[in-house]
């Protein structure tokens, strides 16, 4: 694999310095300083995301509806093209490449939360409607079905003045508390703070501003431990679902997602009321 090749054929220029990124659990990515800029470089796995022409197809709609709201408090990444397309194949990969964005802030609960809402919020906006580019979420339940990013953890949001939201190849449709959840999920990774939870519900709120329906709204907290519950499951596969680790790592981090699990039922009433207290309801 040549990626300086793979550069250039996004017309990124010669590059000077590169790294391969370890935060990432699906896709291969690589930090690129060319002399064009500096970008992000990555490889879809193609055994996950089976239709790259649908996440290109999403991704242009997305890229279109932040240019029609550039004042809207969030940023998304830049994209290289290679003869019209954001997507290229070379050597049976799928590859594209954007614009890297440097984090000039702290990470922040608050600003993650906003960032996840107003994501939302002007991805439902407008008319535009995502395709489905894999079955990853899916729940029953009778709520509206709205286009989401489907993979809202804090590595995916750059801090920053505005702040980012990256990494759109999961984007879709679904409910709203699939990134409120899994927002909820990563803010209380490290250790659960009822205070980082109401900064992080503060967040999304002010973010999302009035696009949720009271039936949405009083399903945030159930669809929070949905959403812990199914990525649990999905570690319960082992590796083959999560390539860059180990099947030991993905035993731990079943564990500490029953943890978590754990925390959020014995915190249900108090948690509930911080969601009602914030977005302005009464008893659910």
């Amino acid at each position: 694999m040549d990626i300086g090749h793979i550069a250039g054929l996004f017309g990124a220029g010669n590059i000077i310095s590169s790294a391969k990124l370890k935060s990432g659990h699906i896709n291969r990515s690589f930090l690129l300083d060319c002399s064009g800029g500096r970008y992000i470089l990555q490889s879809l796995n193609r055994d996950i995301f089976k239709n790259p022409e649908i996440i290109a197809e999403n991704t242009e709609l997305i890229l279109k509806a932040f240019s029609e709201k550039p004042d809207c408090g969030v940023q998304i990444p830049v994209f290289l093209e290679h003869n019209g397309s954001m997507y290229l194949e070379e050597n049976g990969e799928i590859w594209r490449m954007y614009s890297y964005i440097e984090p000039t802030g702290e990470y922040s609960a608050y600003m993650h939360g906003f960032a996840v809402g107003r994501f939302l919020k002007v991805l439902n906006s407008g008319n535009i409607k995502l395709k489905v580019p894999m079955k990853l979420h899916e729940f029953d339940l009778p709520l509206p079905m709205r286009n989401i990013h489907g993979d809202t953890k804090a590595d995916n949001v750059i801090f920053g003045e505005p702040p980012a939201v990256i990494d759109l190849d999961t984007a879709s449709r679904g409910c709203a508390f699939v990134d409120f959840g899994d927002m909820l999920r990563s803010v209380t990774f490290d250790v659960f703070d009822m205070q980082k939870i109401s900064a992080a519900v503060s967040g999304f709120a002010e973010g999302v501003g009035g696009l949720l329906t009271d039936d949405e709204i009083n399903h945030l907290y159930d669809g929070t431990l949905l959403i812990i519950n199914e990525l649990m499951e999905r570690y319960s596969g082992g590796n083959k679902n999560f390539p860059n680790k180990s099947p030991e790592q993905c035993l731990e981090r079943q564990r500490q997602l029953a943890n978590q699990i754990g925390d959020f039922r014995a915190h249900e009433d108090e948690i509930s009321a911080i969601i009602r207290t914030i977005f302005g309801k009464g008893s659910k």
